[in-house]
Order: C-alpha cells, then structure tokens, then sequence
C-alpha cells in the first residue's frame, strides 16, 4: 500500500514491483485507495513529531500520531480492516475539516505577479493539500508558483509547501520552484539568507517544493519576493488620434457667409 500511495492508481505493476494479480482480485482497487488515503489522514493529523530547542525554552509540536496507522497496519488482515478502524476515520475526518477551514485562507501576490501565498496557523500537517487544491484554482498569465506557509505546526518555525498553479504547468522554460525560492533569497543584501534559513529551505522536488525555516527568516524571505505589493501601473498610453493637435479650420461658416 505504500508503494501504491506514492505512486498512484495508474501504476503499472511490473518488475521491480511485485505481482499484484492476485491482490487486485481479493480486493478492489478503489478499497486500496480508500485505505491509503485513511493511512494518510492519520499520519497528518497532530501527534508528539519531535522537540526542538527554541529560543531558550523547548517547545512539542502538533501530535504526529504515525504509531496508530502502524499499529492499524500491523493488525490488518485487508483493506476492510483500515477502511473501518474507528481512529483513522476519526483522523481523516479531523484532516477534512481542518483543510476545508484553512482552505479559505486568501492569498496575497507578489509584485510581479509570479507568486500567490497563503499564509496559515493549523497544527496538523496541511499546508500540502491545500497549495494542490489552489494550484489547480489559481490561474493567471503571470501566476507560477502557489505557497501556503503554516505558521502554527512548529513553534518558531514556518512549515512552506509549494506546487506550480494548473495555468504555468506547460510553460516552456518550465517553472522550477527550486530555483525560484533561491533567486529570491539571493536578493538577500546580507548575503547570508539562505544560510540562515537552513538546509531545510527549498527541498523536494523542482514541482512540488518547500521547507521548515525561521519565522523572522521567512517573513524576510516574502519580503524579498514584494507579497501584497502592488504592481507598478501601466504607462499611460494615450490615443494619437485624441491627443493629436487639431489645427484650426480656415473655411469657417463665418468666412464663407460673411461680406466680400
């Protein structure tokens, strides 16, 4: 199922993969699924994930409750048995609300246009789903590049994820969303942002990228890339025609009706 989770529902299952045909035919393809996104629900939804030292104190991020689709896993005889354990339903439910209220999150622009960003504070792990839910929304000749920044899942930190918006996906250059977040630390004129954010900072993959930095090193970060500014207005360009000089007409009335 993991293999299946990663990988899709259109995945075909040949060597290196093992043989599915007889698993396929004891359980439907829309079961597996069905478990999967259960296993995924559970592992998203808050849990004791790890404690970091922040600023002189140590702080617990949300629950990261991996140890009971674990044990889920370790029981299940078969989909059946994920499908209706009463935890990960209770967890996906959980995750479903907690998206569909963040979700409503407005976004606010970059200067040029390129970046939408959506700033949230959840604890539970869903700044991912939803930038692939406004990815496929969001959709404009400027637009690349969706980030929902969650502020609430890490005390101290900014949990980013980013996805390329639906309208940019076939853009030739292709958009990189790697080497977008870093041309624009590298406005940075310190010189020194990008280490200070960590290793951490712009990982993944070039489609579907993000990171875990510093809060006052990512709100410098937004800064950089002019979020909520406005754009600079267009120049002003008149119609010739209405702001050429008409010159004055010889062959008045006047003239042509007055004395001789």
């Amino acid at each position: 199922m993991g293999t299946h989770g990663d990988l899709g529902n259109t995945l075909k299952w040949t060597p290196p993969f093992p043989d599915m045909t007889e698993v396929f035919k004891t359980h439907t393809k829309k079961a597996i699924n069905d478990a999967v996104a259960l296993i995924n629900a559970r592992m998203c939804s808050p849990g004791i994930f790890h404690m970091m030292l922040l600023i002189n104190s140590a702080r617990r991020t949300a629950k990261y409750d991996v140890i009971s689709a674990w044990e889920v896993l370790l029981k299940a005889d078969g989909p059946k048995d994920v499908l209706d354990n009463p935890r990960l339903l209770n967890a996906r439910a959980e995750i479903n609300d907690e998206v569909e209220i963040r979700t409503h999150t407005p976004p606010k622009f970059s200067k040029d246009g390129k970046f939408a960003v959506l700033k949230i504070d959840s604890g539970a792990q869903v700044h991912g789903v939803i930038a692939t839910r406004w990815a496929g929304y969001l959709n404009s000749k400027a637009l690349e590049i969706i980030m929902v920044a969650n502020s609430g899942y890490r005390p101290g930190f900014v949990n980013f994820s980013c996805r390329i918006a639906r309208g940019a996906r076939s853009r030739d250059p292709p958009v990189n969303i790697i080497e977008s977040l870093k041309a624009a630390a590298d406005l940075d004129e310190t010189g020194d942002l990008v280490q200070r954010m960590g290793e951490s900072f712009a990982r993944g993959h070039k489609e579907a990228s993000g990171g875990i930095i510093p809060t006052a090193e990512f709100e410098e970060l937004i800064a950089l890339m002019k979020i909520g500014e406005k754009p600079d207005p267009k120049p002003n360009r008149e119609n010739p025609t209405k702001t050429a000089k008409v010159a004055p007409q010889k062959n008045t009335l006047t003239k042509y009706f007055g004395k001789k």
